[in-house]
């Protein structure tokens, strides 16, 4: 079950919710543009993407630092406001200033992101991102299998099926409806606009006119160079070796503290035990598997989704 706890922010305080913005002195602010467009994930859907596409517009200047995360609590906001508008353009040429934050939508893991968002600027826009459910669930993991910093927990070496049955995040990020709807309640539903990964790779100019017709902007050619998506699938992959043991250890406080000290061949035969290539045809089949378990689930969430956005998803596998 989630429960609400105190965390540990990036800026090393113990913050809880309702913690206040640290703005700093204020006759040392300089007055600047609050940016008033976001885009709010989802993670893995592509957004990296679309943050790259809608910066090459004359008219937006997306923030250099992508997943500033500024309004989630237990990540930036304690660096205060300060900190946050210094990561936009100060020319005053652009009508939108934005950023691009998949943490904004991950419930609930953190929460009240719209409201602290809202507080901040009532009038801005926000674009949404989605991705087939069962694919953005399966890229997640793979995701996190290959994460390498001990910091960040090692890595994910459960078996797909048994990362998703036990871990909540993964079907929770692609619970849409309920990611979008605290946003809806406060900005109303013509401040948002979502589209979808699969839309985008297809035809990625098609979808920017429609992005830029919606914010009130001229059309705006991507060129050739813009045509790939990014965060796909990476080839090679490697997971948990046996019952992931060595990994865990591999990726552990106490081997950070310690492993300077062990020879060199110890360390090199723990790595080489601790990965093993990860088998395509058995990944197929555990996607395929996933999907049988949890498609009645994921079928009563895109049917929200559809009453919450009034519209259909024909590019997603949505099996009756």
């Amino acid at each position: 079950m989630w429960q609400s706890k105190k965390r540990r922010s990036a800026c090393g305080a113990t913050t809880t919710t309702g913690a206040s913005i640290y703005l700093g002195a204020w006759w040392m602010t300089e007055v600047r543009r609050r940016p008033n467009l976001f885009v709010i994930g989802a993670m893995k859907s592509g957004t990296t993407s679309l943050h790259e596409y809608l910066n090459t517009h004359p008219h937006i200047a997306m923030s250099t630092w992508k997943e500033p995360a500024f309004f989630v609590e237990e990540l930036t906001l304690c660096r205060g406001e300060d900190w946050y508008l210094s990561l936009f353009e100060k020319d005053g040429k652009y009508r939108y200033l934005g950023e691009s934050s998949t943490h904004y939508t991950r419930l609930p893991v953190f929460q009240g992101v719209a409201e602290r968002l809202y507080r901040f600027n009532p009038d801005a826009r926000l674009i949404y991102i989605m991705r087939d459910p069962l694919e953005r669930i399966v890229s997640h993991y793979w995701h996190n299998t290959q994460i390498r910093d001990f910091k960040r927990g090692g890595g994910e070496p459960r078996s797909l099926l048994k990362a998703v049955r036990e871990d909540p995040q993964y079907l929770a990020f692609s619970d849409y409806a309920t990611q979008l709807e605290p946003y809806i309640n406060r900005f109303g539903r013509k401040a948002l606009y979502a589209l979808t990964f699969e839309t985008l790779v297809q035809d990625p100019q098609r979808e920017l006119d429609h992005v830029y017709q919606w914010l009130g902007l001229s059309q705006h050619p991507l060129g050739d160079q813009y045509a790939l998506a990014h965060n796909q699938r990476p080839k090679g992959l490697t997971g948990a070796a046996g019952a992931g043991i060595l990994y865990r250890i591999r990726f552990s406080n106490s081997w950070h503290r310690m492993g300077p000290y062990f020879p060199a061949w110890i360390k090199q035969w723990a790595k080489k035990r601790a990965y093993r290539p990860v088998d395509q045809r058995q990944s197929l089949k555990e996607t395929e598997d996933l999907r049988a378990e949890i498609g009645n689930l994921q079928r009563r969430q895109i049917e929200r989704l559809r009453h919450l956005l009034n519209r259909d998803f024909p590019e997603w596998r949505i099996e009756n």
